[in-house]
C-alpha cells in the first residue's frame, strides 16, 4: 500500500496501472494518456483542493476506486469492469467516456444541490485559518451543472449505477435489453403507473406506490427527468422483491403505451 501525490502537473504516459494504495490525491493536475488499469485506490481524491483535475484519453479498465470525488472531469476515458464504492458524485463530470463490461456503483450527479452550503462552509473555514479563497474557486464550487455527455454505456451492465440530480440521459448511449427500464418522460409515466396501483388495495400493490412515490420524490423532485432503471439492483439473495417487480412492470407497460 502507498500514496500518490500530485499537484499541478501535467502527466502525459504515466503507468499506473496494478497499483495498490492507500490514497490517489490529485490537485490541479492535468493527466493525459495515463493507464490506471487494474489498480485498486482505497481513498480515490482524483480531484482533491479547490481546483479541477482532469484526465484526458486514460483508461480505468478493471480499476477499484472508493471515494472517488472531488473536482475530478474525464474526457474521452475508458472504464471496463470498473469497481466504484462510495462514489461522492458532487463535482464529477464525464464527457465521451466509454463505460463496458460490469460497472458497479457508480454514481453521477447533473448538479450539487448543496453546492452554496459547501462553498459558504469552506469559506468560512479558510477565513478562520486566515487564507484567502483561491482564484476561480467561487465558479467551481458554484457551477450550476456538472458536464456529463456523449457517455458510451451501450455495451456495460449497470449494476447499482445512478443517475441523479438532473443528469441528461438523453445526452447518453444507454444499455438496452430486458434487464433495463428507460424512461424518457419519468414523471409522466410514474404518475400513470401510480394511477394504476392505487386502484389495487393488496400490500404489494401498496409497497409498489410507495417506491414509485419514492421515486417521484427523490428522483423527479430533485430535477432528474429521465430514468434508467434495473429490478435486479435490488434483488435479495437472487430474488427481486415483488413490489419491486409488479411495479417495473407496470411502468415498462405505460411506457410502451406513449404519454395517453
Amino acid at each position: 500500500m502507498g500514496r500518490v501525490v500530485v499537484k499541478h502537473e501535467h502527466v502525459v504516459g504515466a503507468d499506473y496501472s496494478g497499483l495498490t494504495l492507500d490514497k490517489f490525491s490529485a490537485e490541479g493536475s492535468t493527466f493525459e494518456g495515463c493507464v490506471f488499469d487494474r489498480s485498486k485506490v482505497a481513498d480515490a481524491g482524483f480531484g482533491s483542493g479547490m481546483e479541477q483535475s482532469q484526465y484526458i484519453n486514460c483508461s480505468f479498465d478493471r480499476a477499484s476506486l472508493t471515494s472517488l470525488g472531488g473536482y475530478t472531469r474525464f474526457i474521452n476515458c475508458t472504464f471496463r469492469n470498473a469497481r466504484f464504492a462510495g462514489c461522492i458524485a458532487n463535482y464529477l463530470e464525464f464527457v465521451g467516456c466509454t463505460f463496458t463490461g460490469r460497472i458497479t456503483a457508480l454514481t453521477m450527479y447533473g448538479a450539487f444541490p448543496s453546492a452554496e452550503n459547501r462553498y459558504r462552509s469552506v469559506v468560512a473555514s479558510l477565513a478562520r485559518q486566515g487564507r484567502s479563497e483561491p482564484p476561480g474557486y467561487r465558479r467551481l464550487a458554484l457551477r450550476e451543472r456538472n458536464e456529463i455527455r456523449d457517455n458510451d454505456f451501450t455495451a456495460a451492465e449497470l449494476i447499482d449505477v445512478n443517475f441523479r440530480f438532473g443528469v441528461d440521459l438523453t445526452a447518453q448511449r444507454l444499455p438496452a435489453g430486458d434487464d433495463y427500464l428507460y424512461l424518457p418522460d419519468a414523471e409522466t409515466t410514474l404518475l400513470r403507473g401510480l394511477a394504476t396501483l392505487e386502484h389495487d388495495s393488496s400490500p404489494t400493490a401498496e409497497s409498489a406506490v410507495r417506491y414509485l412515490r419514492i421515486l417521484l420524490d427523490k428522483e423527479i423532485g430533485t430535477g432528474q427527468r429521465q430514468l434508467l432503471l434495473r429490478a435486479k439492483d435490488y434483488e435479495r439473495k437472487k430474488v427481486i422483491p415483488p413490489h419491486i417487480q409488479l411495479a417495473v412492470d407496470v411502468l415498462r407497460t405505460k411506457a410502451a403505451t406513449g404519454p395517453y
